[in-house]
């Protein structure tokens, strides 16, 4: 095909002034947004935003189980209430020796049961029944005194036998022999107690029961004691030598009691007692031996325990 250069030059820039007049003027602008206007917005690719944020350590929910260890000596624990038993220390075998408080006045009292466990079982028994009578009435106790009751003191030998071979603890000694005041490894008499060998203990206080007792009674400053025995002998004063005070007291227990005053005597030479640790501590004690070895003598001892009670030293 053969082209006329003249005219094709021609209607080339022709073509190009339309254009460049399309492009500048403002009405070839609104023009062509007709043709643009209905074209979708540009699509914008979402922003990815990473944000990190820290996750707390996990916590265990498991609740760890403590197993409490018991030693010799009670950890320390609120007071328990009148007539509730408070642990002063643990036997040889672990048992717990307990006392039980009635009252809340300034002058500490004692009693105190089984130092020769089973073979002196009417001992507790009486102590137990003491403990039910004064939890039914409390009023008893004078308002100037707090009376503490030792049911047991040796209750390895009061479970073992309820005879003879309950009357040592687990350690083959007899408590009564292994205080500090004249103690012996060894004692004379032929009346002395000997239906089965039984000793003094290694030196005085070697026992757990003696030790935690001896503690308590100066912890608390015990003022006067009661030890009860059995069978048959009457009341034994403390003292090595005599002292005044507990005999004043035995005396006064033997005025309301079917028991002696002075006790009976005999050739066995009492060693390492408890009622004479006591004394040497400024403290008036007595043992009150029961009539036998069966009877709590419980009536009887109602009285008793009222004289104890408001008796006081130079009466």
């Amino acid at each position: 095909m053969r082209i006329n250069r003249p005219g094709f030059f021609i209607i080339l820039s022709l073509v190009i002034a339309l254009g460049l007049f399309l492009m500048v003027n403002p009405a070839s602008r609104a023009w062509r947004s007709l043709f643009d206007r209905d074209l979708p917005a540009p699509i914008q690719s979402p922003t990815l935003t990473l944000t990190i944020t820290a996750t707390p350590a996990p916590t265990s929910t498991a609740t760890r189980t403590m197993t409490p260890t018991k030693t010799g000596t009670p950890t320390a624990t609120p007071t328990p209430g009148e007539g509730e038993p408070q642990v002063i220390g643990y036997s040889v075998e672990g048992r717990p020796l307990e006392v039980f408080r009635f009252g809340n006045g300034e002058q500490v009292l004692l009693i105190i049961a089984g130092v020769h466990g089973g073979y002196e079982w009417n001992t507790v028994a009486l102590a137990d029944q003491l403990i039910d009578h004064l939890r039914t009435v409390p009023e008893l106790i004078p308002v100037d005194k707090t009376l503490y009751i030792l049911r047991v003191l040796n209750p390895d030998g009061y479970e073992r036998d309820k005879g003879p071979d309950g009357r040592a603890n687990s350690n083959n000694v007899d408590i009564n022999r292994n205080w500090d005041a004249n103690w012996q490894a060894n004692w004379a008499g032929s009346a002395c107690w000997n239906y089965r060998f039984i000793t003094a203990g290694e030196e005085p206080g070697s026992e757990p029961e003696t030790q935690a007792l001896m503690k308590f009674m100066l912890d608390y400053k015990v003022e006067r004691l009661i030890n009860y025995h059995s069978a048959a002998l009457g009341i034994f004063p403390g003292g090595w030598p005599k002292d005044q005070n507990s005999i004043d007291l035995a005396y006064a227990l033997a005025l309301v009691s079917p028991y002696a005053y002075p006790p009976i005597e005999t050739d066995c030479q009492y060693t390492g007692q408890l009622i004479d640790w006591a004394s040497a501590q400024g403290i008036p004690a007595v043992d009150v031996e029961l009539r036998n070895h069966i009877d709590t003598d419980f009536e009887i001892n109602l009285e008793v325990l009222r004289v104890f009670l408001n008796w006081s030293p130079g009466e």
